[in-house]
């Protein structure tokens, strides 16, 4: 059994996530997450990039604590493994393990 490295916080925000598929054409999805940590994510979607591959992430925080302001969370890193959540197939997941996590404010948010 292996122990976490870091505090996963349950967290749903909406997220658009990117990769570049076996061609190299870059793909994109959306999906909300279902908690993040300073290591990485799980996304909840219809759209899973594989096992492996490199990932990029927004994670839009609608006005955060004490401010008027959104916030996004970028991270970039890979796939760790995609889980099936229901039965139809219509919700997948994945998990992400984070190589770099940056903290932004978003733009032109009132």
């Amino acid at each position: 059994m292996t122990q976490r490295r870091a505090i996963r916080f349950p967290l749903e925000a909406p997220v658009t996530f990117w990769w570049n598929d076996t061609f190299g054409t870059r793909r994109e999805g959306q999906g909300r997450s279902r908690d993040i940590s300073e290591s990485g994510a799980f996304i909840l979607t219809k759209t899973c990039p594989p096992v492996g591959t490199r990932v990029g992430l927004k994670v839009l925080l609608e006005e955060a604590a004490e401010t008027t302001r959104a916030i996004r969370v970028e991270i970039d890193g890979h796939i760790l493994r995609i889980d099936e959540i229901s039965t139809t197939r219509e919700v997948q997941g994945f998990a992400v393990l984070s190589d770099e996590t940056i903290l932004k404010e978003e733009i032109g948010s009132v």
